[in-house]
C-alpha cells in the first residue's frame, strides 16, 4: 500500500476525497505525487516517485481509473528499465491499494513543474507522440535535487539492485544536438 499524492487540480478532476493520514509506503519506490497538465487539447497525468524523482506519464482520462492505469504504466516503465517482470509486478502489487492523498512535498512539486515543461516541449516539437515515449524521455532527464544530481532511471535501477544504465549514448546525443545548434 502506498499513497498517490495528488495536486488539488488532479483531485478535483478525479472527484476524489483525499485520505488525510495515508499509511507509510510498503514499496521500494516510495510515495508518488501526481499532477494534471494540459498541453493544447491533450490532458496528461505525470506521477513522480518522491525519493527517486522517476516520472511516469499517462493519459488523464478517464480520471476515475488514474491509480490503476498508473500502476499498469509503471509496470511497463520498470520493464523498459530492465527490471525483471516478476520483480516489477511485485513492486506494483506492493503499492496496491493506492491511498489517494493531497500533495505535500514542495520539492517534488518543483520536479513535477520541471517535468511539465519538458513534456510540453516534447509534445510541441514532436519529440514524443505517446505517454510511454514521454515517460522514456523523463527517465533520461537529469534531476537536481537536494544532495543528489543524476538520472532517475539509475536511481530506480539501484533500488532494485541493478547497475546504472550506460548514459554515454545519451550524453553523445546531447553533444551532437548542441553542435547542430551552433
Amino acid at each position: 500500500m502506498t499513497a498517490l499524492r495528488c495536486t488539488a487540480r488532479l483531485l478535483k478532476a478525479m472527484r476524489a476525497m483525499p485520505d488525510v493520514a495515508p499509511h507509510p509506503p510498503c514499496n521500494r519506490l516510495g510515495e508518488w505525487t501526481a499532477n494534471l497538465i494540459r498541453v493544447s487539447r491533450i490532458a496528461l497525468v505525470i506521477a513522480v516517485s518522491e525519493p527517486m524523482r522517476y516520472g511516469v506519464v499517462i493519459d488523464a482520462a478517464p480520471y476515475a481509473s488514474v491509480p490503476e492505469r498508473f500502476a499498469h504504466a509503471l509496470w511497463h516503465a520498470l520493464l523498459e528499465l530492465g527490471v525483471p517482470a516478476d520483480v516489477a509486478a511485485g513492486e506494483v502489487e506492493s503499492m496496491r491499494p493506492f491511498q489517494v492523498a493531497a500533495s505535500t512535498n514542495k520539492s517534488v512539486l518543483g520536479t513535477l513543474n520541471q517535468y511539465a515543461v519538458e513534456v510540453e516541449a516534447a509534445l510541441r516539437y514532436g519529440d514524443a507522440h505517446s505517454a510511454a515515449a514521454l515517460t522514456r524521455g523523463l527517465a533520461r532527464t537529469v534531476i537536481l535535487r537536494p544532495k543528489n544530481v543524476g538520472f532517475p532511471a539509475d536511481r530506480v535501477r539501484e533500488a532494485f539492485g541493478l547497475a546504472p544504465l550506460d548514459q554515454r549514448q545519451r550524453l553523445q546525443e546531447l553533444l551532437e544536438s548542441r553542435a547542430a545548434l551552433h
